[in-house]
């Protein structure tokens, strides 16, 4: 397999909500996609050049522990992506609206780098 660079950097991705999966996709525009990590119902989707293409979460109510009709109201989500040799760490951060009031959110995502990524940092936001 192939040793995929991560470069560190921020990307603007869009959401797009799955209700009756129960799934979240945060993605990049214009990233062609090359493969992806699973990381306990988180999949990191890496594109060309080890560009960081998007995240899914599945089962994205019960990892935030929040109504999934809420969901339909996400205002912000913010992920850091943490590389290390050994393992990747994914701290996500959502703000939906609730009762017109913000509530937020965090879940935190871990797996062995068994891809053998480049370590690195990258921030998603959408």
């Amino acid at each position: 397999m192939k040793k995929i660079e991560i470069s560190d950097r921020q990307i603007k991705g869009e959401a797009s909500l799955n209700y009756d999966a129960d799934a979240l996709y945060v993605y990049a525009k214009n990233i062609k996609y090359v493969e992806s990590i699973d990381l306990n119902d988180v999949i990191l989707d890496i594109g060309e050049n080890g560009v960081i293409k998007g995240i899914e979460i599945l089962d994205v109510s019960k990892k935030f522990h929040i109504d999934k009709y809420d969901l339909k109201h996400i205002k912000k989500l913010n992920a850091k992506i943490e590389i290390t040799s050994d393992i990747i760490t994914i701290k996500i951060s959502i703000v939906v609206l609730k009762r017109n009031r913000t509530v937020e959110r965090q879940t935190i995502a871990k797996g062995l780098n068994d891809m053998h990524l480049a370590s690195g940092v990258v921030s998603m936001e959408c």
